[in-house]
């Protein structure tokens, strides 16, 4: 990957992290302000080589740690499944061929919901060692249901913007039946 890619892929996630540290609590899905970093990266990482993935990850959490006042050791662990997952996925990828779209949609979905789970965890632990404690039943209900929900909808979507323009219009094009004809 050129230089001028690495540049204009930092600044995107550089922009990404300052749109979702000043606006996340403006758009609010299901009564908590939806993960767009984590949403973007699982898209990214299910579609794009796991090389990008795996270093715009600690970046993105040294940045969320940064700018949204969580700890940063936080932002990078609830993060770090993702890399996981793109390694994974690519070495699935590479064994079996290229999955078909729509299994390759579902799966980002199921790794946004899972992501989501993991990254309410790690933030709940990192709450509960500093503070008096967390209402776990309270928090499960409203913030870890609401965001794994609203996540994975706006990952739906998200999806499809990831895809459609780092892919090529040759991945996403179905095969002619009728070719000859």
């Amino acid at each position: 990957m050129s230089v001028i890619r690495w540049i204009l892929l930092l600044g995107g996630l550089f922009v990404l992290v300052v749109f979702q540290t000043s606006t996340s609590s403006s758009f609010v899905i299901f009564g908590v302000g939806p993960q767009v970093v984590l949403v973007v990266l699982c898209c990214w990482a299910m579609v794009r080589p796991p090389i990008e993935t795996l270093v715009m990850i600690p970046l993105a959490g040294i940045g969320l740690g940064l700018l949204a006042f969580q700890g940063m050791p936080e932002s990078v662990a609830a993060l770090a499944p993702i890399g996981l997952a793109a390694l994974t996925w690519r070495a699935r990828s590479v064994d079996r061929g290229p999955a078909p779209i729509a299994l390759e949609w579902a799966m980002t979905i199921v790794l946004i919901g899972a992501a989501s789970i993991l990254h309410f965890t790690a933030h709940a632990i990192a709450v509960e060692l500093t503070t008096t404690g967390v209402n776990w039943l309270a928090a499960l209900r409203t913030i870890m249901l609401g965001g794994v929900l609203g996540n994975m909808m706006l990952g739906a979507v998200v999806y499809w913007f990831v895809r459609i323009p780092t892919s090529g219009a040759a991945a996403v094009s179905v095969p002619s039946r009728s070719a000859g004809f």
